[in-house]
């Protein structure tokens, strides 16, 4: 069965799916994958690009069935940042007690 007889599903944002449903979504990628289905039969049917559903079927593969629960997106907490917090409490102790004219800030 090379997927042809699908009906192409419309493209689904799965960032946009609530965390459950991304999950529901993974499983059903890999029990498509498992039964033989190619990676853009998969993706017709269930609405994602061939990248996305390989990427998928490769967490898979890493990480077993935990590879299909969801993570937290975005930064970590303090990642990134570009002040210590001293740094920080000192930038704040300075904007309490002084203007920008003060300070020769813009």
């Amino acid at each position: 069965m090379d997927g042809s007889s699908f009906i192409s599903m419309k493209h689904v944002d799965m960032r946009k799916l609530p965390a459950a449903a991304q999950e529901e979504r993974r499983r059903q990628v890999v029990g498509l994958r498992e039964r033989g289905l190619t990676y853009r039969a998969i993706a017709a049917q269930v609405g994602l690009s061939p990248t996305g559903v390989f990427d998928i079927c490769q967490r898979f593969a890493a990480e077993g069935a935990q590879g299909l629960v969801s993570k937290p997106r975005g930064r970590k907490p303090d990642e990134q940042r570009l002040l210590d917090a001293a740094q920080e409490a000192e930038i704040q102790r300075l904007i309490c007690r002084h203007t920008p004219d003060e300070l020769d800030l813009p």
